[in-house]
């Protein structure tokens, strides 16, 4: 089913994005896969609540990497700043509308892949990350910022992650996801067609190495939308809860 690869995507990038950035050496190959599942609702209206359950890969070697779902090319990193480039997918929506009944009228949607720059940059007090992309297969021609902010605590063999992360959609992403053409238009569900979008995440991050090879992975996370989603006639909230569990294993 097309929502447990968004939900894979999703969750995998949550958590990814969330953990320390690596100091091997550039010459190493690097693989971790394991199990996860995740529950999340959804803002749509008449959408369900989704659990699954999936294969978790994150690769890299040398400069380039496969990882939440992008392939990238480190262009920089030192000691403080880490910059890389790639594709890979916006998920500013779900493509499956939360598998509403409500809702099938409306266009099939598939995922938009985008091209990205982010850079990242460590200090005492956390790490600051900042992206922006671009949507290169035509499915909206939109384009996506965001900047975030997360704080390593470590107790005892346990790993936490508070992060803030701000989102900022154009309108092209908000009425792709959210909006209803004129075409597609019923008496319930009227023509909507919007301006940007500004969105927030909490998330807290839960990670425990349990020996050398295997570890355990966590996250909850809460969604804010804000009103240029919360206002569509296809949404029933603007906010939503999301957990993602997993084990890793360490290949290499």
């Amino acid at each position: 089913m097309k929502i447990a690869t968004s939900f894979l995507l999703l969750f995998i990038s949550v958590t990814i994005a969330a953990q320390p950035i690596s100091d091997s050496p550039f010459d190493e190959h690097q693989l971790q896969a394991g199990l996860a599942g995740v529950s999340s609702q959804s803002i749509y209206v008449g959408g369900k609540t989704q659990s699954r359950f999936f294969p978790a890969i994150d690769y890299q070697y040398k400069r380039f990497y496969f990882q939440a779902g992008d392939i990238g090319f480190n262009l920089i990193d030192n000691k403080n700043w880490e910059i890389n480039t790639g594709i890979g997918f916006n998920l500013a929506g779900d493509i499956d509308r939360g598998d509403s009944r409500l809702l099938t009228h409306l266009p099939e949607l598939s995922f938009p892949i985008s091209a990205f720059i982010s850079a990242q940059y460590k200090t005492k007090i956390g790490l600051f990350t900042i992206k922006h992309d671009f949507e290169i297969n035509n499915k909206h021609d939109g384009n996506s910022s965001s900047i975030s902010y997360s704080a390593p605590i470590f107790k005892n063999n346990w790993l936490f992650v508070p992060r803030l992360n701000y989102e900022h959609h154009s309108e092209e992403v908000v009425n792709y996801f959210y909006g209803i053409n004129a075409a597609d238009a019923t008496p319930e569900f009227g023509t909507y067609e919007t301006g940007s979008v500004n969105n927030f995440q909490l998330s807290i991050l839960a990670l425990r190495k349990i020996n050398e090879k295997w570890s355990f992975v966590s996250n909850i996370q809460n969604e804010f939308y804000g009103d240029e989603i919360a206002d569509s006639p296809i949404t029933d909230d603007d906010q939503r809860l999301s957990l993602f569990v997993g084990f890793l294993y360490k290949f290499f």
